[in-house]
């Protein structure tokens, strides 16, 4: 299973898509440990009965298969257990720390994307290329890494082909009896060294334009040509024309086996929507304050509770010496990317049910008999070998060790390129893009009359006429192969309702911004009564009612537990909590 941390959703524990895989791993790894574990006691007892000679060769094909057994074994280990946190799958561009502005050119990419409403591939480039997506029209919106298989595998396969054709009429229709070992021989490193072993390696086969007319020339004119140098050649007593043959058809069906499997990757033409919700906006302050309420409102949004990923931030600025100027701000998020709904675990039952594993599960069980096979072959070569007629017998006696090669160098090649579609996932989440443009001046706005009166307040306000507020938003599907791979969109779907509501909540929060500077304490009230009684005793004018100004703030929250302040209507007098009657006038005092 998969690790994640402080979760309450089983969604993100992703089960390992290598099981089925790992079996087969394993047993090729008991396969070849068994095997190398037989020669290595066979060469012992060579050896302790006094025949070094004949313990070499046990020996070293105990030691090959022990080497090659426990890199199977290491290879599944390493993915016995399969951790997929929250930091994973990759994010799809660099992410902008917390409390900092930034953008990126993949950002930048990604909202062209949602602006344009379409996905882009890159365009397949060379003949070969040119005749794989003719013949698969659908290839042309797979994933880029699906593409890229494709393409190998696709020139891996005519390569072979190509090589395979040139063998056969070099050999059956030009070949005489003299000619055809040394032909063999050709055809056999060219294809270990130029095709098999970049494919081991996990690159394409090394087959250009020049190899591919080299072929054709060998194929028809390298028998005659050997004929006529005839004594100019050495002697070649032996052939291997079985191993040329057995290493171009096996390499030739693994190769097919895996454009098979790429195949069966391939979905229906994606889907391409977005919302985009597009209004224009006039608040009485700064626009950085409407990125501030974004940042609220999607935290509250927050998928699992798990922070987005942030692409892109940068804050409108509403700073300068003249006081007016245009404004630009956008944000770019991300939600967590969550597994496809109906992700589980792959057995091979279902692997074998599934079109898209079916291949996978074939391309693996021929790399597990192509193990045994190789097992079986060295072991046979090993206890058949007679050091002394390796003279007499050329190498007739030493060709399983070749069948044994080709078979393991195959079946390497078979894992590795399983293991590479193995690791396939499908997440979902949802991109935001807010776009902010206009244009801001500032001004002071001044409450109270400046001669009658005494309350006065005095503000610098930044106001906003017709901004563009835009959003950008889509329900996003990716895919990635490996948790360390790099993710790619492959779908989009409108999340028209999303957009509109967060439009709504924007529109209404600017809506709600204010210019006026009032006071709001629930104490407030009563301290302005207080003074103004003052100022009435002072100046013989009658007293303001604490009233009047009560019921102005009636709406101000009161702190709990604090008294409420009391003053005699006719002189002006604090008097007491419960007091009835005014110390000074003896007046009667209001019901608080």
């Amino acid at each position: 299973m998969a690790y994640d941390y402080s979760s309450d959703n089983k969604r993100l524990e992703l089960p390992n898509p290598f099981r089925v895989e790992n079996t087969f791993l394993f047993a090729c790894a008991a396969i070849t440990l068994l095997g190398g574990l037989t020669g290595l006691l066979w060469a012992r007892a060579a050896i302790q009965a006094h025949s070094t000679r004949l313990g070499v060769a046990p020996l070293l094909v105990g030691v090959a298969l022990l080497a090659a057994g426990l890199s199977f074994a290491v290879i599944a280990a390493r993915r016995l257990r399969f951790f997929f946190g929250r930091g994973r799958p990759r994010s799809l561009a660099p992410e902008v720390a917390i409390g900092a502005s930034g953008n990126s050119a993949r950002a930048d990419f990604y909202k062209a994307t949602l602006r344009q409403g379409g996905l882009e591939y890159p365009e397949p480039q060379g003949a070969l290329n040119g005749v794989l997506y003719h013949a698969v029209p659908r290839l042309i919106t797979a994933p880029v890494v699906v593409q890229e298989l494709a393409q190998r595998h696709f020139f891996n396969a005519l390569s072979f082909l190509v090589t395979l054709l040139s063998f056969v009429f070099a050999w059956g229709l030009f070949g005489t009896g003299e000619t055809r070992p040394l032909i063999s021989i050709v055809y056999f490193v060219f294809g270990a060294v130029v095709l098999l072993r970049p494919l081991v390696s996990g690159s394409q086969a090394q087959l250009g334009t020049g190899a591919l007319i080299a072929l054709i020339v060998a194929a028809v004119v390298g028998p005659v040509a050997a004929s006529l140098l005839g004594a100019a050649l050495p002697s070649v007593r032996y052939s291997v024309t079985g191993q040329a043959t057995f290493l171009l058809l096996c390499a030739l069906v693994a190769v097919i086996l895996i454009l098979c499997a790429l195949h069966a990757q391939l979905d229906a033409s994606p889907q391409t929507e977005r919302s985009c919700e597009q209004r224009t906006l006039s608040m009485n302050g700064p626009p950085a304050s409407l990125i501030t309420e974004l940042d609220r409102t999607l935290q509250s949004e927050w998928t699992e509770k798990i922070p987005n990923r942030r692409y892109t931030r940068i804050e409108p600025i509403t700073e300068g010496v003249a006081g007016s100027g245009r404004f630009a701000g956008e944000l770019l998020e991300e939600t967590q990317p969550m597994p496809m709904s109906g992700t589980a675990a792959v057995t091979l039952d279902s692997a074998l049910r599934a079109a898209r594993h079916s291949w996978l599960v074939m391309l693996d069980l021929y790399g597990t008999l192509l193990t045994l096979v190789g097992v079986a072959c060295a072991l046979v070569y090993v206890r058949g070998f007679d050091p002394s007629r390796v003279l007499q017998d050329g190498w007739g006696n030493t060709a399983t060790v070749g069948y044994a090669a080709v078979c393991l160098a195959i079946a390497a090649f078979c894992f590795q390129s399983a293991g590479a579609i193995w690791g396939r996932f499908n997440f979902e989440s949802e991109l935001v893009w807010v776009e902010l443009q206009g244009t801001w001046q500032s001004s002071r706005i001044g409450t109270g009359n400046q001669f009658s009166s005494r309350l006065q307040t005095e503000n610098d306000v930044v106001r906003v006429e017709a901004m563009t507020l835009r959003i950008w938003r889509a329900r996003v599907e990716s895919v990635v192969f490996g948790k360390d791979g790099q993710r790619q969109v492959t779908a989009m779907y409108a999340t028209s309702q999303e957009a509109m509501r967060l439009a709504n909540d924007l529109e209404a929060f600017a809506g709600r911004q204010s210019v006026f500077v009032a006071p709001r304490a629930a104490e407030e009230p009563h301290r302005i009564a207080a003074l103004q009684a003052t100022e009435s005793l002072l100046g013989g004018a009658a007293p303001v009612r604490v009233e009047a100004l009560e019921g102005a703030t009636r709406d101000a929250p009161r702190a709990a537990g604090a008294p409420v302040a009391r003053f005699c209507t006719a002189c002006g007098t604090r008097a007491g909590p419960e007091a009835k009657f005014c110390s000074n006038c003896g007046a009667a005092l209001p019901m608080a």
